[in-house]
């Protein structure tokens, strides 16, 4: 089976993810693939903007995911920020295997816990390929191998030119269908509908007056709600807010 996967031509790939009809298909196929390949479970996340904002934080990524154990992302919310595996993906472009993160001396203690978290459910061993794409948007799968496989070491030595080439053109198709915005993403800051409007308004350098105007409301109204959008964004004066703002894809 590893073997005819290995032969699998890529315009055969894109072909079968062209033929899908939404992202969660897509997502099916996937795990087909890299099943194929040997492994057991298969994640897949999209960030649409930078994943790492000025002040140093960085965006949570949201795993979707594919026979992966019951209740793992109960515990997981506290890992999505500091996911060593997803912080790995910025240091290179090629795929990274997951014992050389495991491995690495400068973990944090909240990294080591994300690894042995997963690792309780028996998601140690995998290969993790990250595709950065223009505009500073980001993509990355994981193809993991739980308990289950009895051949690890042959399975992770044949893998990784594989596993790169299936994640190029995969996402390329998923890009072609358009269906980025099928992709579950978590948003860390939300944003009332007029809250959005009036940040909108800000950031093509209307004042509140003008955009009270606008908006038929009042004055003190449009600055409620940019005050509000002030600190939900942790901003700290109107400008600021429209800039992480529009960093955050909000506007």
């Amino acid at each position: 089976m590893l073997a005819t996967a290995l032969e699998l031509k890529g315009s055969e790939v894109r072909r079968r993810v062209l033929e899908t009809e939404n992202f969660e298909g897509a997502l099916d196929l996937l795990a087909e693939f890299t099943g194929d390949l040997g492994f057991t479970q298969v994640l897949y996340g999209y960030i649409p903007v930078a994943p790492r904002l000025p002040n140093g934080d960085w965006l949570p990524l949201k795993l979707n995911v594919r026979h992966f154990p019951d209740g793992w992302e109960e515990g997981w919310e506290p890992f999505m920020r500091v996911d060593p595996y997803y912080r790995a993906c910025f240091e290179g472009t090629f795929p990274i295997d997951w014992s050389d993160v495991q491995s690495r001396d400068d973990l944090t203690a909240s990294q080591r816990s994300a690894c042995d978290y997963l690792g309780d459910f028996g998601l140690s061993h995998g290969v993790t390929v990250p595709v950065h794409l223009p505009f500073g948007r980001f993509a990355v799968m994981s193809a993991i191998a739980d308990r289950s496989c009895k051949n690890w070491h042959a399975v992770q030595q044949q893998a990784s030119e594989p596993l790169f080439k299936l994640m190029h053109i995969f996402t390329k198709a998923i890009h072609e269908l358009h269906y980025e915005d099928q992709i579950p993403v978590i948003q860390p800051v939300r944003l009332t509908p007029r809250e959005r409007e009036c940040l909108s308004w800000a950031s093509a350098g209307k004042t509140s007056a003008e955009t009270a105007i606008i908006l038929d409301r009042s004055v003190e109204t449009v600055r409620l709600h940019i005050k509000n959008s002030i600190s939900k964004l942790d901003a700290t004066n109107r400008s600021h807010a429209v800039a992480t703002a529009v960093q955050l894809g909000l506007i």
